[in-house]
């Protein structure tokens, strides 16, 4: 007994240490989905993963990519979300494991295998479509908008900037708005529709409050950029707000480019060279380069501009080369085509699956009520036969004059039960044989109905019937009915009414009876 309660208070002892470490962990994705980033980051050194089961220490190791990617650390191998794909695969995870490859891609992309991290993050979008976690469905779609945007590939980025924003709306979070805003109007403006670019962008102004002082950076680099044409001096107020907060190439082009009108030459040299140094991407650099060759034209600094744009041409080259390598439209496109596909099957493999269920069903139906129909053919004989051999006993047992009466009772009840319920079965057909002499149809009935009508229809007419279960093979108890309203001297007209069928289907009906003829 002692054993046993020891046995029984270890197993609750771990149950409740499992339960404490997964609560633990879920309260830690809370912190860093609310991005307390120190929080987090304290609790999770508080846990053990040697504690852990296998599914926890999976949630152990994706928190702690998640704290990594958010506190800008640097990947140093893709083992670990691995890790964490095959355990959430392997519990069929949907939420998790969409998590878990969404890290995978960005780490893909970081690290420039960009094809690779396409086809990840599609992974991603597909495995998170039923989920309830808009944070994980919001950064997959917002990360497909961002992506496709830095390709050019401005339909697909437009198609996953509009999902992004109505994933926002739907959050109501004003910083998810906000960007998704300025995607939008990124997108126009690459695809040179400048009014729908100020458009969306002005739209976007009203919630850039709720967008953290440090993520500003790239909504003033936009502005600058944006208004470097039509307000100058905005452009400058931008471009040193973005700067105060992270040096970068969009504020530094605009710094040379007011430099510029004020001749000072040797600044735009040294700003151009530092927007240069700070271009992170192909397509920062060739924006760069693009401003910096107007610059020295401006100048009339035509050997700097002439080695700028053999600069520039290189670096368009190169990210040709790189589109074409990435081929990131034909990977999606690929990809989703595959999906549609495997879709389709599916489609078809649920509605044959349903198709057999239904036949299965039916065929249950109909034998049900064929052995309804026997069972009640069968009962009228057996009652008869009964009556008939206690209505014998009876004559039997007066003739004998020995003195049973208790038996001769018995039998008298037997005799009297069932002439009752034969006489309930006959009832029931003779209010249905009456309906229809009435006028009446048979579109509220069901197959019982028409079991009742032939059975007192057997008083009327019993060679007849027996006819048409001798001489036809397994006529339902429809088509014996549509038999006998001929045999009662009904016309097409009139059996066409009653039983609620066209012309066509009476023909139909008469060469099927035919052919089940023996």
């Amino acid at each position: 007994m002692k054993k046993t309660l020891l046995i029984f208070a270890v197993t609750l002892c771990v149950l409740t240490a499992c339960r404490s470490n997964r609560d633990r962990l879920m309260e830690i994705n809370g912190f860093l989905n609310d991005n307390r980033l120190d929080t987090a980051q304290i609790c999770l050194n508080k846990i053990n993963p040697s504690d852990l089961s296998s599914y926890d220490e999976a949630l152990y190791n994706l928190f702690t990519v998640k704290l990594n990617h958010l506190t800008y650390r640097p990947f140093t191998s893709d083992t670990l979300i691995q890790s964490c794909i095959n355990v959430f695969t392997k519990y069929d995870d949907k939420e998790r494991l969409a998590e878990s490859l969404y890290y995978k891609a960005v780490t893909d992309y970081e690290e420039g295998h960009v094809p690779q991290a396409f086809t990840e993050m599609k992974k991603a979008e597909v495995a998170a479509e039923d989920i309830d976690d808009l944070n994980i469905r919001h950064k997959i779609i917002e990360s497909l908008t961002d992506w496709n945007l830095s390709e050019h590939q401005y339909q697909l980025a437009m198609n996953y900037g509009k999902q992004n924003l109505a994933l926002s709306t739907m959050a109501k979070n004003d910083n998810w708005t906000a960007y998704a805003l300025v995607f939008i109007s990124q997108i126009h403006a690459g695809m040179g529709q400048r009014d729908s670019a100020k458009f969306y962008f002005d739209k976007c102004i009203a919630y850039m409050k709720d967008v953290p002082d440090s993520q500003r950076v790239d909504f003033y680099n936009y502005i600058s950029a944006l208004t470097m044409k039509t307000d100058l001096s905005a452009a400058y107020s931008y471009a040193m707000k973005g700067n105060a907060i992270r040096p970068n190439s969009v504020g530094y082009v605009t710094l040379a480019k007011i430099c510029c009108r004020e001749g000072d030459n040797n600044a735009v040299d040294s700003l151009c060279e530092k927007a240069l140094c700070l271009a992170n991407s192909s397509a920062e650099r060739i924006y760069v380069l693009q401003k910096s060759m107007r610059l020295y034209a401006e100048q009339k600094r035509y050997d700097q501009a002439y080695f700028t744009s053999k600069a520039l041409l290189k670096a368009r080259n190169i990210e040709a080369q790189l589109q074409e390598e990435h081929d990131v439209h034909n990977i999606q496109a690929t990809y989703d085509y595959k999906m549609k596909d495997l879709r389709f099957w599916q489609y078809v493999f649920d509605g044959l699956f349903l198709i057999v269920i239904l036949a299965l069903f039916s065929a249950l139906i109909l034998l049900y009520y064929r052995y309804h129909m026997i069972s009640t053919g069968k009962e009228v004989i057996q009652n008869q036969l009964l009556i008939n051999i206690y209505s014998e006993q009876i004559v039997h047992l007066n003739a004998s004059n020995m003195g049973m009466q208790s038996t001769i009772k018995s039998l008298s009840r037997k005799v009297s039960d069932l002439q009752k319920r034969q006489a309930k079965i006959l009832y029931e057909g003779k209010k249905r044989y009456d309906h229809i002499i009435q006028g009446g149809t048979t579109v509220l009935w069901d197959t019982p109905d028409y079991a009742h009508f032939i059975e007192y229809y057997k008083i009327l007419d019993f060679p007849f019937v027996v006819h048409l279960e001798k001489d036809y093979k397994h006529l339902t108890p429809q088509n014996q009915f549509f038999m006998i309203l001929y045999q009662m001297g009904k016309d097409d007209k009139e059996v066409s009414r009653i039983i609620g069928i066209n012309d066509s289907s009476i023909r139909s009906t008469k060469t099927r009876i035919k052919k089940d003829k023996k």
